[in-house]
């Protein structure tokens, strides 16, 4: 990346209301499970979960066709894997329905390390949705290594977490203190996780001419957010 950025042209997670939208469905269905589930009671907080999931799944395709946006495929996904969720814990209980979230981590731990050994990493195929790189820079060798690396990190931190949930879950006595403890830990150690993955590529990344950092560029784009936000 060269220059500065574009202020019409921000990388998808930047862009108005897509990074919350995506995340609603995940939200509802979480707050429908837990509050619902403490208020009225297991099963039916499972029901909850699945009609707030689906209605903030709803709203977010209703927002993205105002503004004239493709739906795209992460919302009818991840909303779809919840609903499926629900209704197997609905049918076949709790246990099931907690081994399929694990299950889902072992897969996509899985599904990056394959990532890198067929050589097209899933952090080189997310990361241009964070930061605006040109194609110089992601066509240099630094480039390519580090989100090698940081795919290889992403993996083993994922099937780490996997033998934590599994032994956690066989510790717990309830799906409720599970997911608890499991949400206080996760996000504890994903957010350190995440900032030393960004240290880790704006250390390396600045190497390459050209490109001043990944620090430097996620200061921009906040300067560009901000004055947007004023007009």
């Amino acid at each position: 990346m060269t220059g500065t950025i574009d202020p019409d042209n921000l990388p998808a997670a930047f862009r108005q209301g897509s990074s919350l939208e995506g995340i609603l469905p995940l939200a509802g269905y979480f707050i429908g499970e837990q509050l619902g589930g403490r208020a009225f009671g297991e099963l039916w907080g499972d029901r909850i979960a699945i009609v707030l999931m689906t209605l903030a799944a709803g709203w977010s395709v209703v927002q993205r066709k105002r503004r004239g946006q493709a739906i795209g495929w992460w919302i009818p996904s991840i909303a779809a894997y919840l609903f499926l969720r629900g209704i197997a814990g609905l049918i076949w209980g709790e246990t099931v329905f907690l081994a399929i979230g694990i299950g889902l981590k072992v897969a996509l731990g899985l599904a990056a390390l394959v990532s890198v050994f067929i050589g097209r990493p899933l952090a080189g195929l997310l990361a241009p949705l964070v930061l605006p790189f040109d194609e110089t820079t992601k066509a240099h060798p630094i480039y390519s290594s580090t989100m090698r690396n940081l795919t290889l990190g992403y993996s083993i931190y994922q099937l780490i977490t996997v033998g934590f949930e599994i032994w956690l879950l066989g510790e717990t006595e309830s799906g409720s203190n599970f997911l608890i403890i499991r949400t206080i830990i996760g996000a504890g150690a994903g957010f350190f996780g995440f900032l030393g993955a960004v240290f880790y590529a704006d250390q390396r990344l600045k190497k390459i001419p050209g490109f001043n950092g990944v620090m430097e560029s996620f200061e921009e784009i906040g300067v560009i957010l901000e004055q947007r936000r004023r007009t």
